[in-house]
Parts: structure tokens; sequence; C-alpha cells
């Protein structure tokens, strides 16, 4: 939004574990399993009643108690069409990537962000995301690794973790522990000016 695209959307997709109602400190009724119920009707007024809004950014929740992992969901694709045409640019959370429904949304993704630290577990979990991708035809050449927290003292180099992973880095967040604490403390974003703020900008 601050770089000037006027429509954006972001979509908390995670349907178990979704956080962002959270961390924004939203209360709406509705979530995307409404907007999954309407997908056949879609428009832009019943969409407008679906999510709310917080920085000028439109916000499609996921469900306040979430659902059962083994619940299968329906094909959330209307709802990436729609949006697609609705929006300038639109970013799903997906949570975990291993569910046939996390899978729907990677196939139609862009650009997909696997976003890790350099801790080994961290690392060896990205590992095996990038793995599952492969095995299920995921475009490798759409997948971009960001190294969050980024700590060279406390992990693996970039360098290192290139050689690991056989994947480029895209780009390093830094570690600003105090800017974005108290971000979330607040339910706010990241304040300008602050190096992480900067690097999300270069991103």
């Amino acid at each position: 939004k601050r770089l000037g695209l006027n429509r954006a959307l972001l979509a908390d997709l995670d349907p178990s574990t979704g956080v962002i109602n959270f961390l924004l400190k939203l209360k709406w009724p509705y979530s995307f399993l409404d907007a999954l119920s309407q997908s056949g009707s879609l428009d832009g007024d019943i969409w407008r009643g679906l999510v709310c809004s917080t920085h000028g950014v439109d916000v499609l929740l996921a469900p306040e108690n979430g659902v059962e992992p083994m619940v299968d969901l329906p094909d959330p694709l209307p709802i990436v069409d729609f949006t697609r045409s609705a929006y300038d640019v639109v970013m799903l959370d997906l949570g975990e990537p291993f569910s046939p429904w996390a899978l729907s949304l990677a196939a139609a993704a862009d650009q997909i962000l696997l976003v890790s630290t350099n801790e080994l577990p961290a690392l060896r979990s990205a590992q095996r995301v990038l793995q599952h991708l492969d095995r299920n035809h995921i475009e490798r050449g759409k997948v971009r690794l960001i190294l969050n927290r980024y700590n060279p003292e406390a992990g693996l180099t970039q360098d290192a973790i290139e050689t690991a992973l056989h994947t480029d880095v895209t780009h390093v967040l830094p570690s600003d522990y105090e800017a974005v604490q108290k971000a979330l403390v607040e339910g706010k974003t990241v304040a300008g000016g602050t190096p992480f703020t900067k690097s999300l900008q270069a991103l």
C-alpha cells in the first residue's frame, strides 16, 4: 500500500491456525468459509461484506475457531479468480503447505514466498517444503526463499543455505526485534523507517 498499490488484499487462508485476526486485532463475523459458500455468486457487493479493512488494505480472515485438519475444503480457485480481477495485489497466507488445499493455492499463485529463519530446524523444514512442492509439480521457478530474522551469528550463512537447499535466497529480512514486537503488541504495521520496513520495501 505504501508503494502506491491502491487495491490490496491480505487473505488468511490458513484453515486451522490462522492468526491474522489476532495479530491485527480484527473482529469480523465473516471468514473465507463464507466466501467459499458464496463462490458461485461472488460479486463486488457480496465481497465488500465479507472483508474488513485496516490501514487501507482489505483483509479476508480465517475462521475464528479454525477448521479441523482432516476436513476437506471446497475448491479455493473461485476465490483466487475473483480476487485477481478485483485487486492490484493479493497476498495469501497459507500456513502449512502439505494439504491438498494449500497445494491447490500454491499451484494457482504467481509467486510463492517460502519464509524461514537461518536456524537449522527451520531450514530442515524449508527443505522438506521444497521437496514436497517439487514432488507435486509446483514450478520451482516461482518459489522465492525469504530469510527472516536473519542473524549469521546464530545460524547458517546465506551462502551455506543456498548450497544446502540448492536454491537461491531471494531476500534477507534483518532481525529487528524491538520494532516488530512493538507492532505486534499494538496490532499495527511496523513503523516506517525501521530496518525491517526498509527491507520489506526492497522485497
